[in-house]
């Protein structure tokens, strides 16, 4: 997930339609759609067939999974040819419709901000936003007076992440 405003997280981009009655395709930013499956209402922003800035919230008519995808029919929408201007929209959703997470897990949103600090306690930087992978996700930390850090969210690396008291404790590779 990523960015959050106004009670929004961006949680995906329209990749393309399903069938011909104008369901969309939502790639999550998370790699797993199950999540996003419950949304009532969707924020469309920056198809390709909308103006720059264009936006819109669209009513749920339905949704399921397919592979690794939710495809979502939305109400006034029921044609490939009135879907298509969607395809490449960031896909957003109220926090509220999102289910909760396990203790273990954060949205990327909460994280973009975090004080890092190493295991001591030391101040290693904040976090500026965290980043797909294929393997696995990268925190990217703003570090003061240096480039930017990469951390793999692993177990590995990151100790805990404790969104509320907005910090995140890392225990880094030797070097970095």
């Amino acid at each position: 997930m990523e960015s959050s405003r106004n009670g929004y997280l961006d949680i995906g981009r329209v990749v393309g339609l399903h069938g011909v009655r104008g369901k969309v395709k939502v790639a999550p930013f998370s790699g797993d759609p199950s999540g996003v499956l419950a949304a009532r209402t969707l924020h469309l922003s920056g198809g390709r067939g909308m103006e720059a800035g264009a936006h819109g919230d669209f009513e749920v008519a339905a949704a399921h999974r397919a592979g690794g995808c939710a495809v979502f029919s939305l109400h006034g929408i029921d044609s490939a040819e009135a879907a298509e201007p969607l395809v490449k929209a960031v896909v957003s959703v109220r926090r509220g419709e999102l289910p909760a997470l396990p203790e273990d897990e954060f949205y990327w949103a909460d994280a973009v901000g975090c004080l890092v600090v190493g295991r001591d306690g030391a101040v290693l930087g904040e976090v500026a936003a965290v980043e797909p992978g294929p393997a696995h996700d990268w925190l990217v930390v703003r570090r003061p007076g240096r480039e930017n850090g990469y951390l793999p969210v692993v177990a590995a690396f990151l100790k805990r992440v404790d969104t509320a008291a907005r910090r995140v404790v890392v225990s880094p590779p030797e070097g970095w």
